[in-house]
């Protein structure tokens, strides 16, 4: 992943948050989890402290929440913060919803109008387990979480006044029918060629 798409920040509307959660919980645990030993979140979208993402990137988020006081950076050390949100995705806001189950490590924590901001990074990305009630969380340090790349990418075409253009590129599931397309324009340039021989 590039730097630049890796660190490109998008403001988030709240309108485009559709449910918000966090849990924390020690990394060293971090792994298999089955729902049941998940708990109750620890902020939930709606209810006090009335927790909001204020801006995402590719490999990391700035999440605020309603605080009297400061909460100490040094507070979330050994801490995994784990993010479950559903967003409206911004190219087919008709469509489904990407939903992502993630844990970020707290790079620092801010106060600012009674509110505490987090500056996280990502670090798990959460894998439904396909036989259980279970998430496995993944290291995406590296690679990231495509969904959630592309949803920023996305994001940033709009700001830019891009989202009604159609692309231009090959879609995958067009694959056949522009190898018609091709086909059909190489005979006729043939035929067409063979008629000024004549």
């Amino acid at each position: 992943m590039d730097d630049y798409r890796s660190t490109f920040r998008v403001e988030v509307d709240e309108s485009y948050v559709l449910e918000l959660a966090v849990w924390l919980r020690r990394s060293a645990g971090m792994g298999h989890l089955h729902l049941k030993d998940l708990g109750d979140p620890k902020m939930i979208q709606g209810n006090p402290p009335l927790p909001r993402i204020d801006d995402i990137s590719a490999n990391g988020m700035c999440l605020s929440f309603r605080s009297e006081n400061p909460v100490p950076t040094e507070k979330f050390n050994g801490v995994a913060v784990l993010v479950y949100f559903k967003l409206v995705d911004p190219m087919d806001v008709m469509g489904e919803p990407l939903s992502f189950f993630t844990g970020y490590e707290v790079q620092f924590s801010q106060h600012h109008g009674a509110r505490n901001y987090l500056g996280l990074r990502l670090h798990w990305d959460g894998v439904p387990d396909q036989n259980d009630k279970a998430v496995s969380f993944v290291d995406a340090t590296k690679y990231g979480i495509a969904d959630l790349t592309k949803w920023c990418d996305d994001m940033n075409r709009k700001a830019l006044g891009q989202h009604h253009r159609p692309p231009s590129g090959l879609r995958l599931e067009r694959l056949m029918r522009e190898l018609e397309i091709i086909r059909a324009a190489r005979l006729a340039k043939e035929a067409k060629d063979g008629q000024h021989k004549v």
